[in-house]
């Protein structure tokens, strides 16, 4: 997961979360009365907002890189409305010495796990650090066996594409960006590879820079089987983040956790 070093400078720009994901999780915040903590904060895309909205917050990331410019982004944004500590971690074994009221995994962080044996460490800590009223709540891209068999039928996915084209008029260059992927069905890993291309207002080419990033995708039964196990029940299960139930055409599964009684 320190693959997101070498993403940090890129990343705000490239990755923007998901349409009303920050706001589902700020006004959840928002209605919370304890602390919060964030895993996988990376550079404070939603923790920020939620401290500047007044929520007690606390971040971890295993990335140094991205938590440098979660900083920088503190200090602009300072001061805030409500206190944010943000600290590197592993959220696969972490032990602090408070419990929160919300553990928040957003942006399909979880996904990032990819063994059964690192996604039930993580279930784990949070189960220990959550306090016995309180919610946890992560999302995950809703894998359905039929899209996955397109994908890996679609020889083109292998091939890179441009998906994005940014310009960034402070430093009069253009970021391109390309994307490829392979399934791998038996891990069942997405294996993304990135090109970043640096260009002037001339077009010509200043820097290439090549990304890496691995997910593993999930099912909603074995979800379910993997929360229960872990000394969770379900309070919910959302489709999108209008708090939609999920359903056949789901694109999101949104778990909202508590301790099992």
């Amino acid at each position: 997961m320190a693959e997101f070093d070498n993403w940090a400078v890129y990343y705000d720009i490239i990755h923007q979360g998901l349409p009303g994901e920050a706001e589902f999780y700020i006004g959840h915040a928002l209605r919370t009365a304890g602390s919060i903590l964030e895993l996988g904060c990376g550079t404070g895309r939603i923790c920020i907002p939620m401290a500047m909205s007044g929520a007690s917050v606390t971040g971890m990331d295993i990335s140094s890189s991205m938590l440098e410019i979660c900083r920088e982004k503190m200090a602009a944004a300072s001061p805030l409305s409500g206190p944010l500590e943000v600290l590197q971690g592993d959220m696969r074994d972490f032990s602090l010495d408070t419990t929160f009221q919300a553990i928040y995994l957003p942006y399909r962080t979880f996904m990032h796990l990819l063994t059964p044996q690192e996604q039930i460490a993580c279930l784990h800590c949070v189960h220990r650090h959550l306090k016995s009223d309180g919610v946890a709540i992560l999302n995950l891209w809703a894998a359905r066996p039929s899209i996955i068999a397109a994908a890996l039928n679609d020889p083109s996915l292998e091939r890179f594409q441009l998906v994005g084209e940014h310009y960034l008029p402070d430093e009069a260059l253009s970021l391109l960006h390309f994307y490829t992927a392979k399934y791998d069905e038996y891990r069942q890993w997405i294996i993304e590879e990135h090109r970043i291309q640096e260009k002037d207002e001339q077009g010509e080419l200043l820097h290439n820079e090549a990304l890496s990033l691995t997910r593993a995708w999930l099912t909603p039964r074995e979800m379910e089987h993997l929360v229960h196990y872990c000394g969770f029940e379900v309070e919910a299960l959302l489709g999108d983040f209008d708090a939609n139930a999920f359903g056949p055409e789901s694109k999101e599964m949104i778990w909202v956790l508590r301790k099992a009684s």
